[in-house]
């Protein structure tokens, strides 16, 4: 029993150990990554996330009359046949064909020579090139959609992920402060008609943290006053099906791409970004969390059924 549990308890050290090491390797490479993307997409995406909800302003405009479950479909299955065109003029089609054509050769290999031992190694390894060389053929393609289906999915998500504050309802504003500025207390939340029943700030490490009731429904604009530097956040209250900014972001990419409605805040700003907790969408559709799984289905099943009438393959 003692030889069973040192077992047991040298594995999990050791599995905790490996996790480590993996998590410890993989945080170091996208943070090289991210050190690399930064200044080129954080600029990129100051310019283009203006453009971009200004196009789904347009779209949601004219969604606007029907029911949101059906908006959501429409969208879904439009991207889905949307993205399954551009595969085919981004993808090598010739080349994914004969890829696919010699996995299935080779698979029919191993069914009919499984007791040739030296036929099975050869298939599997033909199998296996080939697999590496359709992923690959796919890869650039995926990399080239990726960006723009992002842009778009975070359009989607403002709109189905949160909801606007209600009138009378109690929720927090944290302003991060940037670690030069941790120790800052003088900041203001200046009066507004859309908050009311203002408690704070608190101070939290680095963070600033007001508690605040929603006020007069509208789209207000918050002012804090942060050891003289004026900061802007935007501020929904309402019960209707409404874009909502839940983070007014700083100068990552990573930020920007998620919360594109507000201009990324000054590199000489104290403030590192401003949050506000809306509460999430209602909905086993369109509701958060739900949506994005809905909107991925559903454009996978449109995807599908034009496949044979675009001739993909993939």
């Amino acid at each position: 029993m003692d030889a069973v549990n040192w077992v047991l308890i040298n594995g999990a050290n050791a599995g905790h150990w490996l996790w480590d090491v993996i998590k410890a390797f993989f945080g170091a490479l996208f943070g090289a990554l991210d050190a690399v993307l930064n200044p080129v997409l954080s600029p990129v995406l100051a310019l283009v996330n203006p453009i971009c909800t200004a196009i789904a302003d347009g779209v949601y405009a004219v969604l606007s009359p029907l029911p949101i479950w059906l908006g959501l479909t429409l969208l879904s299955a439009v991207t889905g046949v949307v993205l399954l065109i551009a595969f085919r003029y981004l993808s090598n089609q010739a080349a994914i064909g004969r890829a696919r054509d010699e996995i299935t050769a080779n698979l029919l290999a191993l069914k009919l020579f499984k007791d040739e031992i030296r036929v099975a190694f050869r298939s599997q390894w033909r199998l296996l090139k080939a697999l590496l060389r359709l992923q690959g053929l796919m890869l650039v393609p995926i990399l080239i959609m990726a960006l723009p289906l992002m842009l778009g999915i975070a359009q989607m998500g403002i709109r189905y992920q949160w909801r606007p504050l209600r009138a009378d309802e109690q929720t927090l504003i944290k302003l991060h402060l940037s670690p030069t500025d941790a120790d800052m207390t003088q900041a203001e939340l200046q009066p507004n008609s859309g908050v009311r029943d203002v408690v704070g700030p608190v101070p939290g490490g680095e963070e600033l943290v007001w508690r605040i009731r929603g006020g007069e429904p509208g789209r207000h604009t918050l002012q804090f006053n942060v050891a003289g530097t004026v900061v802007e956040k935007e501020l929904v209250v309402g019960n209707g099906f409404e874009r909502v900014s839940a983070k007014r972001p700083g100068r990552r990419w990573t930020t920007q791409i998620l919360h594109p409605v507000e201009p990324r805040l000054a590199a000489d700003s104290p403030v590192q970004s401003i949050e506000i907790l809306y509460g999430g969408v209602d909905s086993w559709v369109y509701g958060a969390n739900w949506w994005i799984l809905y909107f991925f289905v559903v454009s996978m099943v449109f995807a599908l059924l034009f496949k044979p009438i675009f001739k993909v393959r993939f």
